[in-house]
């Protein structure tokens, strides 16, 4: 099949949405699809080239206009209509994906069939696209081919506030590839706890920094941002079992994540997203939970009902229930011991996990039934 995947990311960047939308366009490659991925011709971050994501099956990218360096203002319906035309441009396309709701619309308007992937609330984009999807109805237009949800929480969340009633719908939720099939008991004096994401206070970084200053056993890791907000946390810090660390390329996160023994996701109850703004707790399928379950470590996360859908207390994490109270991670980690059986199970259970959320079957069953 051919396939146009488009999308208004930054290709390279450190982002999830840049990652995810790479990590598709090449699960389609592996499964024999033809893609091309058109995006608008941003200004890649800290000159970053196509090898920061390690693509083994290579696919054709086409950014179209001139280079700048951020999306702003009109601009965010300007881009996708020539991301639209652009697409159109070639008569042998037989699908069109996408993640961004003003190019559905005018894909809706130009009468042409695509799918929809969803992964937060429509308003993100702007009040006028969530108005204009709830006053038509748009949601269950038949030039929608299907809606990807990427948790059972955000399909409701929608159909329920924009009166979605199709079945034409799938739930999938992010995916991985598997990092460390190497499982086995292992005795240590210390342990190795990591965390990568961005900077955002939602994200917890916070209690990171506080269960460093008061355990002094263990040594934390934390890779994500860039050089000035690693520097700026390393202005702060004077303990010396922490590392700061500017986040590394995705195609080295994997070989680092083995270097852990413990991963800890220490989610707010509200949590932003790309720019530090919104609030995505409710929906989110945060791919770097992916990546923890691929590198089969022990896995530490705020109890949000959202990762339930995935995670599961004591079977492939440790859900902290009162994940605003550093002592509470603390306690956790203090009863782990990486030599015991439960130990083991639990990251035996991660790598089940993770076999199961991969990205070739992800975009396998996006496209499958009838398209």
């Amino acid at each position: 099949m051919n396939i146009h995947y488009l999308a208004m990311a930054n290709v390279p960047s450190g982002s999830a949405n840049s990652i995810q939308i790479v990590k598709m366009c090449e699960a389609f490659r592996s499964n024999g699809h033809n893609i091309k991925l058109i995006l608008p011709n941003l200004i890649p971050q800290n000159n970053l080239n196509s090898d920061y994501y390690n693509v083994k099956n290579k696919f054709y990218i086409k950014k179209i206009g001139k280079k700048i360096k951020s999306i702003k203002g009109v601009f965010n319906f300007i881009i996708p209509l020539f991301l639209v035309i652009e697409s159109l441009k070639d008569k042998n396309n037989e699908l069109i994906i996408t993640r961004n709701i003003i190019v559905s619309l005018i894909l809706i308007i130009t009468r042409k069939k695509h799918v929809l992937e969803l992964h937060d609330d429509i308003a993100t984009a702007g009040k006028f696209s969530s108005l204009i999807f709830k006053l038509f109805n748009l949601l269950n237009s038949k030039y929608i081919y299907r809606i990807i949800f990427i948790t059972n929480s955000l399909k409701i969340y929608i159909s329920k506030k924009y009166n979605y009633s199709n079945n034409n719908y799938k739930i999938l939720p992010d995916a991985t590839e598997v990092y460390n099939f190497n499982i086995k008991k292992n005795y240590k004096k210390y342990f190795n706890i990591g965390y990568f994401g961005s900077f955002y206070s939602s994200r917890g970084v916070d209690i990171i920094l506080k269960l460093s200053e008061t355990d002094k056993k263990n040594k934390y890791f934390i890779y994500g941002g860039n050089k000035d907000e690693s520097a700026k946390i390393k202005r702060k810090i004077r303990n010396k079992n922490l590392f700061i660390n500017p986040r590394v390329p995705y195609k080295d996160v994997k070989s680092f994540l083995c270097k852990m023994d413990i991963l800890l996701m220490p989610y707010k109850n509200k949590v932003t997203i790309g720019g530090d703004f919104g609030d995505t707790s409710k929906f989110m399928s945060p791919l770097k939970m992916f990546d923890y379950l691929g590198a089969s470590k022990i896995i530490l996360a705020s109890e949000l009902e959202v990762l339930k859908e995935i995670l599961k207390d004591k079977y492939n994490c440790i859900f902290i229930k009162n994940f605003n109270n550093v002592n509470s991670w603390r306690n956790e980690i203090n009863k782990i011991n990486t030599d015991s059986v439960k130990s083991t199970i639990l990251r035996k259970n991660a790598l089940k996990t993770a076999l199961i959320y991969n990205w070739k079957n992800r975009a396998r069953d996006m496209v499958c039934e009838n398209i």
